[in-house]
This record gives C-alpha cells, sequence and structure tokens, in this order.
C-alpha cells in the first residue's frame, strides 16, 4: 500500500527534490515499476557545479548570486541539500552505477567539515552511510596510492595503502601565500582535503531571530530563574525546526524536574539535558513572529568567583546560517576574597588593616608591623620548641633499642 501510495502521488512531488529523492530511494528498494520515472524526475533537478560535482537543492533556482554571497563568509552546508543529495547517491548505489555517484561523491565530499561531519545529525548520518555504500563500491583490494603536496617551498609525501587506509594522515601547511597543489598517481580511490579557518569581529546583524533575557537571583543566589522569549523576524512566515542551546552559569546545573513543565509548551518539541545537565537543548517545532517564552531552572553546586557569561545560541536546523548568538550573566560577581575567605587570609588581613589606617590616621600602620613581626616571633619559637621535642624523642627511641 506505501508503494502503491507514493507511485500514484509522484507528479505531486515533481518540483519538491525532498520529497522526490526520499521517494525515489523507496521506490527503487521496493524494486517498483516506476521507479525509473520516479529517477528521470529526479535527475532534472539536479544542480551542476563548474568543478564537476552534482547535488540536488531545496533553494530557488532564481536565487541572486549577490544574494548567495552576502552570507558566504558564514556559509554552512545547508542541511537538507546534504541529505537529499545522500539518498540520490544511495539510489544509484542500489543500481550499482558506480560511475553515476562520482559527481555526488565529489559534492558530499567538499561538505565536511574537519572532524568528517556535517552540518547536523540527521545529514551527518546520511551522508556517511551513502558514502560508505560508495566505498564499498569503489573498494579495490589492490590499494597502492602516492600524494604529493606541493605549497611554494614546502612539500610532503603521502602513502596510501590497505594496511593504513583508515589512518587519517594529515601535514600542517605554514606557507599561507602559496597556492597548494596535490598530484596522486598509483591506484585506488582516496579522500584529500584542505582545511582552514579564520575570524571576524562582528557576524551577521540581519539574524532571523530574536530573543529577550531576564535573568532572576533567587535564594541568595544559589538558584536562577532565566526567562527566555524567542520569536522569528521575518513577519509572516515560520522557521524550519529551531534549536536553542543555553549553557547554565558556572558552577551551576539545570534542574531536571523543572523539564517535564516545559514539554506542554505549545509549539516545543522537546527538551534535552547535555554535559552533566549544564547545558540544555530546546527543540521548537517552528518559530514564528509571536514569542514563545520559557523559564529555565538553574541551582548552585559550587561557588564561582569572577563568573563569566554563558551563552546562548538559537539557529534553523536544518538552515544553520539562520542563527543567533547571545549571553547573559549575573548582575554582581563574587571576588575570589569573598566566594572563600579562609583561602585569602592574607588579602583580608591587608583589607582590615587598610581600613584601620584610613580611620586612625595612619597610626595603625606601626600597630600592623609590630603584630606581624610578633607573629613571626612566636611562629619561630613554636618551631624551635616542636624541633627540640622532636630530637628529645628521637634519642629516647634509641635509647629504648
Amino acid at each position: 500500500m506505501a508503494v502503491e501510495y507514493l507511485e500514484n502521488n509522484l507528479d505531486s512531488v515533481s518540483n519538491d527534490s525532498y520529497s522526490l529523492a526520499v521517494a525515489t530511494y523507496a521506490l527503487h528498494l521496493a524494486k517498483s515499476d516506476k521507479a525509473p520515472e520516479a529517477l528521470k524526475m529526479l535527475e532534472d533537478l539536479q544542480v551542476q557545479e563548474s568543478d564537476g560535482g552534482i547535488h540536488w537543492s531545496a533553494k530557488s533556482n532564481d536565487e541572486t548570486p549577490a544574494k548567495q554571497e552576502s552570507i558566504k563568509y558564514f556559509y554552512q552546508p545547508p542541511p537538507v541539500d546534504v541529505e537529499m543529495t545522500s539518498y540520490a547517491l544511495l539510489t544509484y548505489m542500489t543500481m550499482n552505477k558506480t560511475e553515476k555517484g562520482l559527481p555526488i561523491v565529489r559534492w558530499l565530499s567538499g561538505q565536511r567539515n574537519a572532524n568528517g561531519g556535517f552540518s547536523s545529525t540527521q545529514d551527518t548520518v546520511m551522508a556517511l552511510q551513502a558514502l560508505g555504500a560508495y566505498a564499498e563500491k569503489a573498494y579495490s583490494p589492490n590499494l597502492s596510492m602516492e600524494f604529493f603536496v606541493e605549497s611554494g617551498n614546502e612539500n610532503h609525501n603521502f602513502s596510501i595503502t590497505n594496511q593504513n587506509a583508515i589512518v587519517l594522515q594529515s601535514y600542517e601547511i605554514t606557507d599561507l601565500d602559496s597556492s597548494i597543489k596535490i598530484h596522486a598517481s598509483g591506484h585506488g580511490v582516496a579522500f584529500a582535503q584542505v582545511q582552514y579557518t579564520y575570524y571576524r569581529q562582528n557576524m551577521r546583524d540581519n539574524t532571523p531571530f530574536f530573543c529577550t533575557k531576564e535573568l532572576k537571583e533567587q535564594k541568595s543566589g544559589n538558584r536562577m530563574e532565566l526567562n527566555l522569549c524567542c520569536n522569528y523576524t521575518i513577519f509572516g512566515e515560520r522557521s524550519n525546526m529551531a534549536v536553542a542551546e543555553v549553557q547554565a552559569l558556572s558552577g551551576y546545573q539545570f534542574d531536571n524536574e523543572e523539564i517535564d513543565k516545559l514539554t506542554n509548551i505549545e509549539d516545543l518539541q522537546r527538551v534535552e539535558l547535555d554535559k552533566d545537565d549544564t547545558r540544555m537543548n530546546i527543540y521548537f517545532n517552528a518559530l514564528d513572529e509571536n514569542p514563545i517564552c520559557l523559564s529555565l531552572y538553574s541551582n548552585a553546586i559550587y561557588q564561582i568567583a569572577d563568573q563569566k557569561p554563558a551563552q546562548i545560541r538559537l539557529y534553523d536546523y536544518y538552515n544553520p546560517e539562520q542563527q543567533l548568538k547571545s549571553d547573559y550573566s549575573t548582575r554582581q560577581t563574587r571576588s575570589l576574597a569573598d566566594s572563600c575567605p579562609d583561602c585569602w587570609p592574607e588579602a583580608n588581613s591587608d583589607e582590615t588593616s587598610s581600613t584601620n589606617l584610613q580611620s586612625n590616621g595612619g597610626s595603625s600602620s606601626s600597630q600592623r608591623s609590630s603584630t606581624n613581626r610578633a607573629s613571626r616571633t612566636s611562629c619561630e619559637l613554636n618551631y624551635l620548641v616542636m624541633l627540640f621535642v622532636s630530637v628529645i624523642v628521637y634519642v629516647l627511641t634509641l635509647a629504648r633499642f
């Protein structure tokens, strides 16, 4: 019945790349007679890259290059594009069409981050499954390759065999002004990646999300109530599923018992605690112009001096380019001496002496010096007495034996 439903509704998703990619893969797994027709429809929506790569995109083709360029520095591969392209690759692998999958592998490989994953969870799972299926088809028992990397006056060689094929080999390039050339020879398929990072002082100001924050201290600062209200700033539109990552203040843990109350809020999918209950992940079904307000509670587990702000990150799960980064902090922070008076007796003594100095017009300075000398003398006498007693005990012990 499910296969029949997909076959009868192919035309309704002819312009929906994501739905068509999932349906095409399902029909090929089911060996449906409509599978070739679905694949033809999917191929009509593919995007050809200048370097020969092929992928599928949820964005409309009439989006101007200028708009794409404006956010290029903040680029993360759209998870939905990676996911649907992975379904297309899996479809070709069910047909044993390895040569058809190579341009797709080229594009997917270019979207991976330095850790081997992608932007989010679902697209990483599907992409690694698809790349794994391709690797199984492209596997060669006679893998033997040599890579020569050249950058200005620097060069490095990599040798890849069946014995070290799954071992990551890396080389740090110090000459950043020269082009990087990679030469390969031998037999087999390998993956080479160049990673670079850079920093910007300011990010985009036209973020599509907005959040208000209010922090209330309870029980003398041992319990915190963070009131958070977030909404989507594009009027008349809704975001995809959005995720808010909220860090607890240093020394605090989120109250696990309060999570059940949050799940009853409309448009809230689920709430999870992470990193020993010091980070809360809040999943919204969607956000629109109407704010969704939450009250998050955390309890102090130990005292922290000079407390730094805690971070908040709100982003579109299927389009991480749309995100908001913010922070919150307490109104007052405790100094080291206030957090642990017993740990800083000298500091407290100096502060007391300084106060006396101001009130007594300087007369306490000599008193403090006399007191300090008396204290040192007392300590020295106590030390000599202890040493004398230890010597006597030692002599008596020797005499006993």
